[in-house]
């Protein structure tokens, strides 16, 4: 099973002033010239720092290199302070208890995500932790590019694995995959939203998935039969 890291693991930067860091990215970047406006508008109104960090390396691998370790730093500053959320490590332990190998993935550094499984004591129930190397445009993997990698850490066929996520983008993808997918409601996305996907199963908490994989164990890594929770 693949757990997508932020959402389901936890909200990275929950309680982070995230304006703040695209702010001191921001500030070290020439604007760019008033001609591409949409680029200009961007560049003024955005608070993503991936688009800063994307924006930098434009200007320059100098500028893009040191637009990456603001980040980073954020990132590892994060992991001390965002909580795991409610029912994850059930979820988890449900998983190893019921012969269910899990991995974790998600688009941040793969140090960040190592860093915080070890820090709130998950490391040891989780195999692959799969994220980015650098989030430079030019070796930024995609969505699929990073399923695709943590589905071959695992050494399962895509019909034999199941993501949980909690976005409608997520699952997707994972469909798209010909892997199944299990959406968390209410942690990024909506149930509404989330049960329109084709073969999307939808749970209203990880709690309750740690349930449905306590009542399911397996051997050898078959995907987990489930029907999708109607309440709420």
């Amino acid at each position: 099973m693949l757990f997508v890291f932020d959402s389901v693991i936890c909200d990275l930067f929950a309680g982070t002033d995230t304006p703040a860091i695209v702010d001191d990215i921001r500030a070290r970047l020439p604007a760019p010239h008033p001609a591409t406006l949409v680029e200009a508008v961007a560049f003024l109104t955005t608070t993503s720092p991936l688009w800063m960090v994307a924006y930098a390396y434009q200007v320059s691998p100098a500028h893009g290199d040191e637009a990456e370790n603001i980040l980073r730093a954020a990132e590892t500053a994060a992991v001390t302070t965002a909580v795991p959320t409610p029912g994850v490590r059930e979820a988890l332990l449900a998983c190893q208890a019921g012969g269910r190998r899990a991995a974790v993935v998600g688009s941040r550094y793969s140090a960040t995500i190592e860093s915080y499984l070890d820090r709130h004591e998950l490391r040891h129930l989780v195999g692959p932790a799969i994220g980015y190397r650098h989030h430079r445009p030019s070796s930024r993997p995609t969505g699929i590019a990073l399923l695709r990698r943590a589905r071959k850490a695992l050494a399962v066929r895509p019909a034999e694995c199941t993501v949980v996520g909690a976005s409608v983008q997520m699952m997707t993808v994972a469909a798209d995959l010909g892997t199944q997918a299990i959406g968390v409601a209410g942690l990024r996305d909506s149930r509404k939203h989330m049960a329109d996907i084709n073969g999307s199963v939808v749970v209203s908490s990880l709690h309750q998935l740690s349930d449905a994989l306590a009542a399911a164990p397996i051997s050898g890594g078959a995907p987990l039969s489930m029907r999708s929770d109607s309440a709420g």
